[in-house]
């Protein structure tokens, strides 16, 4: 097949590494994959074509919609994957009036406003990589249960398998064998900053207090607070030392993760740590989950190591003494090392997501062929015909016409 995938955002998410992974998966399968994105950070066996999806100017996302088409037309693109509301909103609209179908990938508990209710975007199937997402998705939204599959973030294992051994990463890093080394790994920006401010001031410190020898390595960065540096100097002051290294993004973090004794993580970054085989303490930004174990594995899909179910901050104490009891316990790390890369492995890999996925992409396809256009649920727009009529009258940078095709279209979102 030639497959489009749509995503919207400025930095390093899971939605884009999850992509990534995907669609290594399908290229090595003999599909042909083009990605449009406003960036694309990690290397993927695709062709990248850069958009400004994620722009919500009006006037802009109307020429989205219309480039979109275009591409589909020109290339061919037998179906389209979206993933993130706006990439889903501009594809849905490029793909009516054509037998392309469209399935959105839902990453995060979607937003409840008005317009989400009335008229849906997400196409002819959704995919969820959490059971909360894709009951907050039902019940919110009012999506078809039916059209609304599970299928969880997928990693690719082959590679994570070949980090690096940890000696290695260690003399890399200029880390002594013998120092308990504790990483951090994930976003510094949005809702996640402060859960790394709190893991670099609150929680860190205590473990310090425990563990005088011991490091913390903060992996991410590409965007952050501008006080984020400083609050580094000034924690490696009140230590004393070098405790605390902050060494930015980093497209591959397997020699991080080879070089710590535990890694605290979220999301797709947690599952990747227990694929190379290190204890995860996941502290999420909606809530803390703990030392992920068998005890533990439930909450941590369901609340996707932390992002969701949000439950109030954590008690920094609580945190540390997670990380204290890890670092003391070697026996422990080797069960959980042991029992976490065969966790991560059958429930995670990315073989088996594609799998799941290319069933359903054929009921897109199948749907989409009985159908020729998909009319909203419900609301005042009437079928997708009649909107993409509109459209192409203000292909030309009418102003004007833009501006009275909004108010026809608010509760759209346009």
């Amino acid at each position: 097949m030639n497959i489009l995938h749509v995503l919207s955002q400025y930095e390093v998410t899971g939605a884009e590494t999850y992509a990534a992974a995907l669609i290594a998966r399908q290229a090595r399968d003999g599909h042909r994959v083009i990605v449009v994105s406003d960036t694309l950070n990690t290397p993927v066996d695709a062709e990248y074509l850069p958009m400004p999806i994620g722009k919500r100017d009006y006037v802009q996302r109307v020429r989205n919609v219309l480039a979109l088409r275009r591409l589909i037309r020109r290339r061919g693109i037998h179906l389209v994957h979206a993933h993130a509301r706006a990439a889903s909103w501009v594809a849905f609209f490029a793909t009516r009036l054509s037998r392309v179908p469209l399935v959105s990938s839902l990453h995060i508990l979607q937003s409840p406003h008005l317009s989400a209710r009335l008229f849906s975007v997400y196409g002819e199937e959704m995919v969820s990589v959490t059971r909360t997402i894709r009951a907050q998705a039902v019940r919110v939204l009012g999506l078809p249960p039916s059209r609304v599959h599970l299928v969880r973030n997928g990693v690719d294992c082959e590679w994570l398998a070949d980090a690096p051994r940890r000696a290695d990463a260690r003399s890399a890093l200029g880390i002594p064998d013998d120092v308990p080394v504790v990483v951090l790994v994930g976003r510094l920006s949005g809702r996640r900053t402060a859960v790394a401010v709190d893991a670099v001031s609150e929680i860190f410190p205590r473990v310090r207090a425990a563990v005088p020898s011991a490091r913390l390595i903060v992996v991410g960065g590409m965007k952050m607070p501008e006080s984020f540096p400083a609050l580094v100097v000034a924690t490696n002051r009140r230590l004393g030392g070098e405790a605390v290294r902050h060494v930015g993004h980093q497209w591959d973090v397997r020699p991080f993760l080879a070089a710590a004794d535990v890694v605290i993580a979220a999301g797709r970054s947690a599952i990747e740590a227990l694929v190379v085989g290190r204890p995860v303490v996941a502290l999420g930004e909606a809530c803390y989950v703990g030392i992920v174990s068998a005890a533990t594995a439930d909450e941590a899909m369901r609340s996707n190591f932390g992002d969701f179910a949000k439950s109030g901050p954590p008690d920094p104490s609580v945190v540390a003494a997670d990380v204290v009891a890890l670092l003391g316990d070697e026996g422990r790390r080797r069960e959980l090392k042991a029992w976490g890369g065969a966790f991560a492995r059958r429930t995670y890999d990315v073989r088996l997501v594609w799998q799941q996925l290319q069933a359903v992409y054929r009921a897109a396809l199948a749907l989409k062929g009985r159908a020729n256009g998909i009319a909203p649920r419900r609301g005042p727009l009437g079928r997708g015909e009649d909107l993409l009529q509109a459209l192409e009258g203000v292909a030309g940078r009418d102003v004007e016409a833009a501006a009275a095709l909004r108010e026809r279209v608010v509760q759209a979102e346009l």
